[in-house]
């Protein structure tokens, strides 16, 4: 009875731990498009971007990877607009989780 409660209960967790970190296919394909672009000429980057942003998904759950990494993007923004992005411990505590994990991500995946 116990085995059978064990594999029920195991059962039920696999689709949840699969749909935990699961992010739109449209930011994916951005993710790779924008990393092949660093990488002109060279269609190898098609499966080590893919790797990145598949290795990216498995650390943290969507929302925080919006937040983080629209931390980062905007640190360069000037002006008053900008501030928001620039000045706040926090923002900048976002962005540089962002830029640690995208690192450890591509030497996982061998993305130069």
């Amino acid at each position: 009875m116990k085995k059978l409660r064990l594999l029920m209960l195991l059962a039920a967790s696999v689709p949840m731990a699969a749909q935990a970190n699961d992010f739109p296919t449209a930011d994916r394909v951005e993710y790779v498009m924008e990393c092949m672009m660093n990488h002109p000429g060279k269609q190898e980057y098609l499966y080590k971007c893919s790797c990145t942003i598949d290795q990216i998904a498995q650390q943290v759950g969507y929302d925080e990877y919006v937040e983080i990494s629209t931390a980062l993007r905007h640190q360069g923004l000037g002006g008053p607009r900008g501030a928001e992005f620039r000045d706040p411990e926090a923002v900048k505590a976002m962005a540089n989780k962002y830029k640690a994990l995208q690192a450890k991500a591509r030497q996982a995946c061998f993305v130069q």
